[in-house]
This record gives structure tokens, C-alpha cells and sequence, in this order.
């Protein structure tokens, strides 16, 4: 094969973009899109309880015991061990349930406290555990793993493992398991540290499955079911009401933190009266004031909280809902019939905004008892209670009728967006309330507004289509997705109309855009729910999905996820236990494939459900198999696209028609989360990695001939995992997998792997065909602070053989490693920059870059065994590794890939190669911490190749060995300057990839506003175009700009703002095909070159059609 046929096909058909629309999460750069009010008390949910107290509270009922936490209950469960899960139902007794852990290896202080009292605890935990590769750390929760030690989140800087001080789990890996450094701490809520889980007690599930009888008043059941409902509670605020004997009611405990209020809250519940009679509507009156923030009424200042009362004047209520954030909720309880509850019917129609909202002057029913309850309730649900912050902010209310069903109460929760319950005993009431809280937490994250993150952008040679993956941030486990087609014309992004399709106020899809695939008359936009392929996804019957349960040719019929297959999958296959309200396995496969059996899409069929899931990160593939029968203007295009829910998607380009999907094994149990679809406060993976097609198209035609050429696709899964994946989809319809592979010192598998031609022994490709891959993303890494121990995983570089995946070659700190280097010590989780630097088709170079903020540079010796294959070593060190510092502004991190280009410098008449590489926190983006710089780095040895030793002596340059130019203009470097480096203005970061054009470096710097007063403010954000000279970094002037005069004036000239928010990609230069290829003439066959960031285009400002610069050796230094 020829060095031209063997290519990473990433640019072969067509633009590929992916975008995310709407709002929503908390763990690594999704803190961005999501509003994460994790440890805010404003944010928490608000419960209003309301308990009845009226006299009929008194009577005496036939009920189960309540759980008394002090007797030991006989039953199958183990009474020494807790049970968990990470979903609504209530874990089964059974022996196979093997989600289980020994009470001595809950080190969760806080969690065993509530769980042992109340039965149950819900909290973000963690295992310390080996995976499969025996590297121990903190993970998710493993089942059969019944002594690993569990912490929680709860306990976080309280209590750790009994020694004094070591309260922080730690993060790393093969670290001890607790620190006293909170710097050192695991980052609670990023993966693997991120899932939620509810332990209940062994003792109270035996209690739970067969409960002892007795008699007690109601108003015992209420107050005994209510303190062990509060004890399994964490993070939200709670207020309580009663009764007054005859009208009205007063907040006998304010809305507030239940943390650091419980003992209060519990007593304020043990205090609760039983006489008088039930004036539902006025107490319901008087909750609406609360949340208003208005006058008293019926609350008498005796039995009033003070802390419900605005502080100097204790006739107004302090309204609770003080946050755009904040989710509201009335929890109403009562035995019986509204009594004496008149009083409130001529006053509830003065509430403010009340006829505008309700449409109505009066309650509906008359002045009768309880009449205007369900309107309150209403208007609660429709006006926004405090309009002093932005948004919406309401009150939901649920209504439990005790031993009585009233259609009242019904209404007033069904009015309100609520849910009723009937409980008549211990049991019902305690699932009653557990069930309400449950719903409450599921909806208490809360979201800012709409916002756009582009995470990468393609650009074929040929053709003008652009493949745009769409997604929605959502607070569950499934976010949806879309991918949608769209066409550059005339330098401009167009839709199927041929309109602009990008609104320039916006940088993004403008409301009116109809994209390719979508029925006529229905413009999509940004919205991920209509239109693109989404649309076009086939009938569950005729659909092919595959998974490899049952090898690697993944259409043998073993492997179908299909309904005729379902023997051969269990339950565990998909992450069930088979617990009460597990879908049975035929469920499974019929939701996996589209059937609509949960109602999800809410329209009148339960037939079919049309969905995709989100590609967060994954940068989607295009592969091009021939003419199509219609010529360059109609190619037969693939477009592959993996997701978060685990699916690898194969789409016609044309048509949008799914081909296939496959659904990797060890992803299957990922589908009962997803099946469930619970609300989270972490971000679910699935297939996070890029897609890297490989491409040999041996004889160049254009055409996928089987037999000769092939297409293999391989991709890691990033936050996903630790695994790589290869399939050969040679044939688009029959796809293959070759092989699964990740190693013992994988991290993450963050880096998209290079193909490459190299000469050396153990490969088993006739092309001589490697992929070079960094060993990945170590998680230690969710910490701002740099790891004070080496990096566990991910601190080395790969090479692994194309047709096998079988390690060639490997750089690594161990003895083990072909090429050991001791300052490998950080984790590589980027692309690695691979070179041909002689032009005999052999890769030769290659440039690294690491999170301790060093580069690196390699020498490819072609023909040598691994042993001697590669030398290499560090030439620039500009973050805190090996620097000596611990400060967290030295702290830079290079997320991105070295761009490099050749250059000539005009002092010393030598040639060099500028390495341009900005650094920037893109775990954490929103971290304003660093003082973060883009560098261009001198490397004056262009085509000499280094040996060891001379490795070994390198001079490393750092980062007070390069010429500051910010405020500058004009700069000239001298021969001992080792290049230049651009210190960016407070709170800017680099997390994209620059692009060297033109004699110039584009980049893009990203800037979070962060909102420290509002904390249900996201993450919205600034992006920055920046166009500088490589050779000094001097602002690019245009044909009659004025030369700057002031440092302001030069670093302005050097940066235009961008409309586009979220994470903006690289920047891309396209050279769009003419729109007839066969006919064009003159220059209309050479459209205008065009520069885009995401969606957001511009005039790049060089000629049409430009030479391409390459080099090669001509003995000249």
C-alpha cells in the first residue's frame, strides 16, 4: 500500500460536527452545561410538610409496627449486612441478589447512623476496589464484593476511616485510601466517584417484607413513619405546618437545612398536637403567604418559627425560595373532611396575580368547607412565588389522605402538577412518603438556560455536507441526541431551503432552519427532538442491533438483541436483579429496539419510540464507499456515530437511514439505568471516544473494493471506560469486531489513536500498520491540584498493531516499557501528534503533551526492534511538574494536541519547528484557578534525529524561558529565546486544539462567568478567536488596520469574541467542492476557503486555493 491509501479518515466525507441545545450535572466539563448547586443550601429542593392535628388524629388503628431500629426482625435478608441499589424499588432477600455489603465495611459514619435508624440512606458512594486489571482506587459500587470498604459523600471532611484527621477518601490510584488533605480528596461526583445509591438495613428489609402487627393512633403512625422518612433524608431544606384548633395554621418550623436542623425538625414533629378541627384551605392560605413572602394571616406569632419571619418585623414572612434554582414543594397530610375551613373564601381571590393566573375571581365549588384547597394549590403551581429572580419559581403540592380517600385531596395534587396517596397504615404511609421524597429528589436539579458546546468539527476534501450531532443536557441518565445534515454553499452553512442556517447573533442553528432528512414545513432548528436521523430511525421489527455476546461476527444470530434471541440474555445482562418492577428480559430487548412500552414519547401509541442518545464527547465519522450511482454530487456515505447510551450508529449519509446500531457487551448492563431513566446528579457514559475511521482505498479510485481495501473503525470510550474498540465495516452492512483491548497501564481511553506506518518486528499488518494511542485520562486528575504521587494510569504512549491490537511498543516510568522514561510520571490523554517528517510514507516524529504540562518529542528509528524503535524525552516543561512548585496557578494542564508546523527563523536564517499548545483545566472548566498561557515552542532540530543520549542531555526549556509577548507588539526573539508564550487575561483557558495556517496560529480560549451569588447560575461562558503571527506572536493585521500603540490596542488586535457559548471546538478551515464539479470553469471551480469555529464562520483572509507547504531534507539546517 502506498503512504496515500493508508489514512485516518476523519476527513473523508464531509463536515462533522456535534452541538449541545437546552440546559442541565456536576461532575468534569459537564459542570458547564448543568447548574450544580451541590453544597448550596439555596439550591437544595424546598418541603413544606403540612400535618394534620386535628382531634381525629386520636383514633386508634390496626396497623404494622413501625421499624424500630433497637429490635432485631427475623426474615431472609442478613440482618450484618446493607443491600443496594440505585433505583425506586425496594431491594429483594433473595440469595442471588449479591448487591450487598457488610456492615463492618460501610465506612460511611453518617450512613450507617440513618440507615440503622431509619432503615435506609441514600447518598453518592464509593468502593475502594481492584478492576480488572488489579489497579486499586475508588469506584463504583461492585456487586459480590460484599468487604470492600464503601465510603459516601456525606462524610466527606467528617469521618473517614477512624483516624484522626484522615477524612478524605482519596483519589489516585494504589494510594492509601484516606488522606487529611482536602486537595487530595476524590472528586465527589465525577466518575468513578459520581453514582447515587440507596442502602437499606437487612434488618429493616426483614421488617419490611413482614412486619409485626399492633394498634396505635393515627397521630403516633404520622409522627413515627415522618422521623424515619426525615432520617433517610440528606440535602434539602424542610418546613413544617399544623393546625390551629379552629382556623388557619402556623409554620412551626421554617424551611431549612434538615443537615444541620434534623434533631429541631424531629422534635418540632414529636411536638405535634392531635386537637381541634381541619382547616385545610386556610392553613393551605397561610402556606401560600409563606412561600410569598407576605403579611401573616392565621399564624399566631406564639407558635411561629422566628426564622420563617423576616428578621425586625415579625408580621412578614421571609420568603423561602430565594433562588432561580430553587424547586418547591407542599407535603399535605390529613385524616379527614376540611372542617371550620370557611374563613379563607373571600381572601384567597387577593392573592397576587390570582385572576390573571386562574382566570377566575372566586374559588370554584362556593363558600364551603375546603372549597378553595385544590385552588391554592393551582395558583401555587402557577405563579411564579417570587419574581424578584429570574425563572419561574412555583410550588408543587402532593396530598396523602390517611385512612380516608377524598377527591379533594386528589385534585389538589393533580391541580398542582402533584401526586395524591391513600395510606391506611405503617407500611402504606411509610411508602407514601418515601415515594413523594423520592419524586422531590428526582426533580431537584435544576438547570440554566439553553447554551451551545461544540466538542469537534470535520471537514472532507470533497464534499460540502455537514453532519451535525445535536444533544439535550437532561438530569437523568439518558440525554437525547440527534444527528442532522446541513450543506456549506457559497461560504455560508445552509439548510434544506437553501437559507442561512446559523443565526450570527447566536453562533448557532437559527429557529427557522429545516435540515436535510426532515419532512418539508417543519423547520427543526437546534431541537434535538425533531428531524435528522432521529426521524428516520427504523420500526423496532425491522431494525438491526447487535451486540458481541456471542462473538465477534456481530450479524451472526447469537448476537442480535432481537426477540427471537432472548434466551440467550439474563436479567444480569442488563443490569437487573429481577426485583419487583424489573422488566422481565423480552422487555429489555423490545425497549432497546425501539418499543415504545414505557409511553415515553407521551403520544397515543406504545408502539414504537424513535430516540438517540447523546455524543457528549465522541467526535463522530464519516466514511465514503464509492460514487453512489449518482456522481460526486450523490457519494455513498456512512456517517458513524457513537453515544452516551451505549450505541454505535451506523446512518446512511443520504438518506438518514439507521443501517445498524451495535451495543457493546460490557455496556448491555447499562440499559436497565437507561430503561429506568432515574434522575442523577452525574453525567452517564456510554461510547464517549472518537470515532477514527482507517481507510485503505489501495488503487485510489474512490471505491471500497472487498477483497483489497478495507475500513476499520476504532474508538476508545473516554469517560466511558478504559477499553478500545476495532470493527471492520468493510461491508457497511456486516460489520466485524476485531478486537477489544486495554492494558495495565490504560487510564480512561481519552486519546484518539493515529494510524501510522512503522517499520518493526512483531506486527502482524502486511501495511506495516500501527495505531499510536496516549495510555489515557487518570481521574486523579478531577482534582485541581496537580497529584502529589505519580500518575496510576494513563502516564505513557501506546503502539499497538492495526490488525490485532497487540501492544508493538510501549512508553512508560516501568522497567517493563521498551522505552522507560522516568519523567513519564503524567498522564496522556490527547491525540499524539504524528509526523513524516523524511516523506518515505514511514511515520518518524512524534509530539506528545501531558497533564503535569509538559511536551514531549520522539525519534522513530524504522526497521529497529522495539527495543530500540523509539527514543525520546521531555523538551519543555511550563506546568507544575518537575518544576518544584505546588502553587495551583502553576498548575497547567495540556488537554490538547501539539500543533506543529515549520518555519523559518529570519535572524539565525534557520529553519525550526514551532510547537503551538495551549493549556486550559478541561476536567474542570469552570476552575478559575491557573494563569493559563498558549506557548509556542522553538524545536530547532527539524530533521535530525535524536538519540538517547542526546535525549537524555536535552536542555529543557520552561516557562521563564520564553519571551512574553502579551501587551506587546513587534516582538523580536533572540537566538537563545526557546520561542514565545501569550499569558491569557484572568479566568481564559485553552482546551481546544490550535490550527496553524498561513504563517499564523488560530486558536480558541474559552472563559467560564461564573456567578458566585446566584449559585443556580451554570456555567455561561465566553469563547475567543485568537489569530496570531507563529513567529512572534504579533496580532495578524488586515490591509489598512493601524499598527497598535498601546498594550490594550495590541492584545485586542489579536482576538475577536465569538456568539457562541459552551466549549467551542478548534478552529477548521474548509475548502468547499464547487456545486457542479463536472461543469464548473475558472474560478467558480475553487470556492472561497472559509474558517469555522463550530458553526460560526469567517473570512480567513487568505486566497483561494492555496499551495500546500511540505518539507523535506535538503541536507540545510
Amino acid at each position: 500500500m502506498n503512504s496515500s491509501s493508508l489514512r485516518v479518515a476523519w476527513a473523508s466525507a464531509g463536515l462533522i460536527l456535534t452541538m449541545i441545545v437546552g440546559s442541565p450535572a456536576v461532575a468534569d466539563d459537564v459542570e458547564l452545561l448543568l447548574s450544580n448547586p451541590a453544597g448550596s443550601n439555596a439550591a437544595k429542593p424546598n418541603i413544606l410538610f403540612i400535618l394534620d392535628s386535628s382531634g381525629s388524629m386520636t383514633s386508634i388503628e390496626t396497623s404494622q409496627e413501625p421499624f424500630d431500629s433497637t429490635q432485631t426482625y427475623t426474615g431472609p435478608c442478613d440482618n450484618n449486612q446493607y443491600y443496594y441499589t440505585t433505583n425506586t424499588s425496594t431491594p429483594s432477600c433473595d440469595p442471588s441478589n449479591l448487591s450487598r455489603i457488610d456492615k463492618s465495611a460501610f465506612l460511611c459514619a453518617q450512613g450507617a447512623m440513618q440507615a440503622n435508624a431509619s432503615g435506609s440512606f441514600t447518598d453518592t458512594m464509593t468502593m475502594y476496589r481492584p478492576n480488572k486489571k488489579g489497579k486499586m482506587k475508588w469506584r463504583v459500587l461492585k456487586s459480590n464484593s460484599f468487604t470492600r470498604p464503601v465510603e459516601c459523600m456525606a462524610d466527606s471532611g467528617v469521618h473517614g476511616d477512624g483516624s484522626a484527621g484522615m477524612v478524605y477518601a482519596r483519589i489516585g490510584t494504589n494510594v492509601a485510601m484516606y488522606s487529611n488533605d482536602p486537595n487530595q480528596e476524590v472528586a465527589w461526583g465525577s466518575s468513578p466517584t459520581h453514582r447515587i445509591y440507596t442502602v437499606f438495613d437487612g434488618n429493616y428489609l426483614n421488617w419490611f417484607y413482614n412486619p409485626p402487627g399492633t394498634s396505635m393512633s393515627r397521630t403516633d403512625i404520622v409522627k413515627t413513619v415522618t422521623k424515619n422518612v426525615l432520617n433517610s433524608m440528606n440535602n434539602v431544606n424542610v418546613g413544617f405546618m399544623r393546625f390551629h384548633w379552629d382556623q388557619g395554621g402556623p409554620v412551626t418550623h421554617a424551611i431549612k437545612d434538615l443537615d444541620a436542623n434534623r434533631s429541631q425538625a424531629l422534635s418540632v414533629v414529636d411536638s405535634l398536637p392531635a386537637s381541634g378541627w381541619t382547616p385545610l384551605s386556610e392553613t393551605m392560605y397561610e402556606s401560600a403567604l409563606y412561600w410569598r413572602g407576605m403579611a401573616r394571616n392565621y399564624g399566631q406569632l406564639s407558635s411561629t418559627d422566628s426564622d420563617a419571619l423576616v428578621s425586625g418585623n415579625n408580621g412578614m414572612y421571609d420568603e423561602p425560595a430565594d433562588f432561580a434554582c430553587s424547586k418547591n414543594f407542599t407535603v399535605l397530610l390529613t385524616d379527614g373532611e376540611p372542617t371550620q375551613d370557611v374563613d379563607v373564601y373571600d381572601k384567597v381571590p387577593d392573592l397576587p396575580n390570582y385572576v390573571t393566573a386562574m382566570g377566575s375571581g372566586s374559588c370554584d365549588g362556593g363558600n364551603v368547607n375546603g372549597a378553595c384547597l385544590d385552588d391554592i394549590s393551582e395558583y401555587l403551581s402557577k405563579e411564579d412565588i417570587n419574581p424578584n429572580v429570574p425563572g419561574m419559581q412555583n410550588v408543587t403540592t402532593y396530598t396523602i389522605g390517611f385512612t380516608v380517600d377524598l377527591d379533594i385531596l386528589k385534585d389538589t395534587a393533580e391541580n398542582s402538577g402533584g401526586q395524591y396517596y391513600l395510606a391506611e397504615d405503617v407500611q402504606s404511609l411509610t411508602a407514601a412518603l418515601t415515594d413523594i421524597v423520592t419524586n422531590i429528589f428526582d426533580r431537584d436539579i435544576s438547570f440554566a438556560a439553553p447554551t451551545v458546546a461544540v466538542n469537534a468539527f470535520n471537514r472532507t476534501q470533497h464534499l460540502n455536507d455537514l453532519y451535525v450531532s445535536v444533544f439535550r443536557a437532561k438530569d437523568q441518565h439518558h440525554w437525547p441526541g440527534n444527528l442532522k445534515k446541513y450543506q456549506i454553499n457559497q461560504g455560508t452553512i445552509r439548510d434544506a431551503n437553501g437559507n442561512p442556517a446559523v443565526d450570527p447573533t447566536t453562533g448557532y442553528f437559527a429557529d427557522s432552519a429545516l435540515s436535510f432528512w426532515t419532512p418539508a414545513g417543519t423547520p427543526d432548528g437546534a431541537n434535538v427532538y425533531e428531524g435528522g436521523a432521529v426521524h428516520h430511525l427504523p420500526d423496532p421489527a425491522d431494525r438491526n442491533l447487535y451486540t458481541n455476546i456471542a462473538g465477534y461476527d456481530l450479524t451472526a444470530p447469537g448476537n442480535a438483541i432481537a426477540p427471537g434471541n432472548a434466551s440467550n440474555f439474563s436479567l444480569a445482562d442488563f443490569g437487573l436483579q429481577g426485583a419487583p418492577g424489573d422488566p422481565s428480559v423480552q422487555d429489555m430487548i423490545d425497549w432497546a429496539r425501539g418499543v415504545d412500552i414505557k409511553d415515553e414519547d407521551n403520544d397515543p401509541q406504545t408502539t414504537t419510540r424513535r430516540v438517540m442518545g447523546d455524543t457528549l464527547h465522541s467526535q463522530p465519522a464519516s466514511v465514503v464507499y464509492g460514487a453512489g450511482g449518482g456522481g460526486s454530487l450523490n457519494m455513498d456515505i456512512v456517517i458513524y456515530t457513537a453515544t452516551n447510551d451505549g450505541y454505535l450508529h451506523a446512518i446512511d449519509g443520504q438518506t438518514g437511514q439507521e443501517l445498524w446500531a451495535f451495543v457493546p457487551e460490557q455496556l448491555l448492563s447499562n440499559l436497565g439505568d437507561l430503561y429506568f431513566d432515574n434522575n442523577i446528579n452525574f453525567k452517564h457514559y456510554g461510547l464517549d471516544g472518537d470515532i477514527v475511521p482507517i481507510v485503505a482505498d489501495r488503487n485510489g479510485n474512490g471505491e471500497i473494493e472487498p477483497g483489497t481495501d478495507f475500513v476499520y473503525l476504532v474508538f476508545g470510550m473516554r469517560r466511558g471506560g478504559t477499553d478500545y474498540y476495532a470493527l471492520d465495516v468493510t461491508n457497511k452492512y456486516a460489520p466485524k469486531l476485531k478486537w477489544i483491548k486495554n492494558y495495565s497501564q490504560m487510564g480512561q481511553s481519552w486519546s484518539p489513536p493515529v494510524a501510522a506506518k512503522i517499520a518493526t518486528t512483531g506486527g502482524s499488518s502486511p501495511d506495516d500498520a500501527v495505531l499510536i494511542i496516549g495510555a489515557g485520562y487518570d481521574t486523579a486528575h478531577d482534582q485541581a491540584q496537580l497529584p502529589s504521587q505519580p500518575d496510576g494510569e494513563g502516564a505513557g504512549i501506546f503502539m499497538l498493531d492495526l490488525e490485532t491490537g497487540a501492544e508493538i511498543w510501549r512508553a512508560g516510568t516501568d522497567a517493563g516499557a521498551d522505552l522507560s522514561l522516568a519523567m513519564m510520571t503524567r498522564a496522556i490523554p490527547s491525540r499524539i501528534q504524528v509526523l513524516d517528517m523524511s516523506g518515505d510514507g514511514y511515520a518518524d516524529r512524534m509530539y506528545a503533551s501531558d497533564l503535569g504540562g509538559q511536551i514531549w518529542r520522539f525519534d522513530v528509528h524504522n526497521g529497529n526492534a522495539p527495543a530500540g524503535l523509539v527514543t525520546g524525552g521531555v523538551i519543555a516543561r511550563l506546568g507544575a511538574e518537575g518544576t518544584g512548585t505546588t502553587a495551583i496557578e502553576d498548575t497547567r494542564r495540556f488537554y490538547t494536541t501539539p500543533d506543529v508546523s515549520m518555519f523559518n527563523d529570519d535572524i539565525q536564517d534557520r529553519r525550526y519547528l514551532s510547537i503551538s499548545i495551549g493549556s486550559g483545566y478541561r476536567a474542570h472548566p469552570l476552575d478559575n484557578r491557573n494563569d493559563d498561557r498558549f506557548y509556542s515552542i522553538r524545536d530547532p532540530n527539524v530533521f535530525h534525529a535524536l538519540d538517547q543520549l542526546e535525549y537524555n542531555a536535552y536542555p529543557i526549556a520552561y516557562d521563564g524561558d520564553f519571551v512574553e509577548v502579551q501587551g506587546d507588539y513587534g516582538v523580536i526573539l533572540q537566538p537563545a529565546d526557546r520561542g514565545w508564550k501569550l499569558t491569557l487575561p484572568p479566568n481564559e483557558k485553552v482546551i481546544s486544539d490550535s490550527q496553524t495556517f498561513d504563517d499564523s496560529v488560530y486558536f480558541v480560549s474559552f472563559e467560564p462567568q461564573t456567578n458566585t451569588v446566584d449559585p443556580c447560575q451554570a456555567g455561561l461562558s465566553i469563547n475567543r478567536l485568537y489569530r496570531v503571527n507563529v513567529k512572534n506572536g504579533d496580532a495578524v493585521l488586515g490591509e489598512g488596520d493601524p499598527v497598535p500603540g498601546s498594550p490594550e490596542e495590541a492584545d485586542d488586535a489579536r482576538v475577536t469574541e465569538l456568539d457562541q457559548g459552551g466549549i467551542a471546538p478548534k478552529p477548521t478551515f474548509l475548502f468547499p467542492s464547487p456545486d457542479d464539479p463536472e461543469n464548473c470553469t475558472g474560478e467558480e471551480c475553487s470556492p472561497t476557503p472559509i474558517g469555522c469555529v463550530g458553526v460560526e464562520c469567517f473570512d480567513p483572509g487568505f486566497p483561494n486555493n492555496p499551495v500546500r507547504t511540505l518539507w523535506s531534507q535538503d541536507g540545510v539546517e
